[in-house]
């Protein structure tokens, strides 16, 4: 199957941690042009997004991933475009439905809160509680939310090492809030942030706090059962310069299966 992820560059190595596993015809569109999406209003980079699918759809696309709260942002509208709705099944199955008590946080780049709560407030109506949220007296229904904006964790992929011991202290600094705002689940609104999945894992008691990793991610995408091709490729569209994107050889590495596979570049 012919897969496309539309990245302004922060997901796209998390995504492919799994996505490299699975033999389908991958089209990357790296949209180096607006990056960073979250940098900017939510209005501006939903524009970059649906530019991009209007793009794809030229190509004869068949399913698309693109960000988070992008993807709930579409769905909610009823778009056409065959967005797969990746991040608001892990909503649904994991976050809601192993939900403690009803309190959430949340945490991504400024375009990213903005509109994340809201978005998925509407995604709660259509939730029904399991028989073990409604026995509980304490738990919270509507949900409530907490939020942090934690815009510089993005830049960590990319210009420092995520494993930095500064990196980690600043990341449990952030998560500290979360901790005094007593939440029972964390909800990541950038597929890139779960590369920091080992240290938010060891700061948290997960009986009180629960991180849903990125093999939950994986294992939602799998229960798609999207067809698969007979080989694995790659190729990437490209808007601006993609130097950055060379330079980054632990992307490059799993994009390539350990440099098996040709990666053939279209600038747009």
């Amino acid at each position: 199957m012919k897969i496309w992820i539309i990245t302004s560059g922060s997901e796209t190595l998390t995504l492919f941690k799994f996505l490299s596993t699975y033999d389908h015809d991958y089209v990357v569109y790296y949209d180096f042009f607006h990056w960073p999406y979250g940098d900017k209003t939510f209005d501006q980079s939903l524009a970059c997004v649906e530019k991009g699918i209007e793009y794809l759809l030229k190509q004869g696309v068949e399913t698309i991933i693109v960000p988070p709260v992008y993807e709930l942002a579409l769905l909610d509208k009823k778009s056409k475009s065959p967005v797969l709705p990746l991040f608001t099944t892990y909503l649904f199955d994991e976050c809601f439905k192993h939900s403690l008590v009803g309190k959430f946080g949340l945490f991504g780049d400024f375009a990213d809160v903005e509109q994340a709560q809201l978005l998925i407030k509407k995604l709660e109506k259509t939730y029904t509680l399991t028989a073990d949220q409604k026995a509980i007296k304490k738990f919270h229904s509507p949900f409530v939310y907490r939020i942090k904006e934690t815009p510089l964790w993005k830049y960590y992929l990319t210009s420092l090492s995520y494993s930095n011991i500064l990196i980690n202290k600043i990341v449990k600094f952030d998560l500290r809030y979360f901790k005094d705002a007593m939440v029972d689940t964390l909800i990541p609104l950038n597929y890139g942030y779960f590369h920091y999945q080992t240290t938010i894992t060891k700061y948290l008691n997960f009986k009180k706090i629960r991180f849903h990793t990125l093999k939950k991610v994986e294992d939602i995408f799998a229960s798609f059962k999207l067809k698969e091709s007979k080989t694995y490729a790659v190729r990437i569209a490209y808007t601006g310069n993609c130097d950055l994107l060379i330079r980054e050889k632990r992307l490059m590495w799993l994009l390539q299966k350990g440099k098996t596979t040709k990666i053939v570049w279209d600038k747009i």
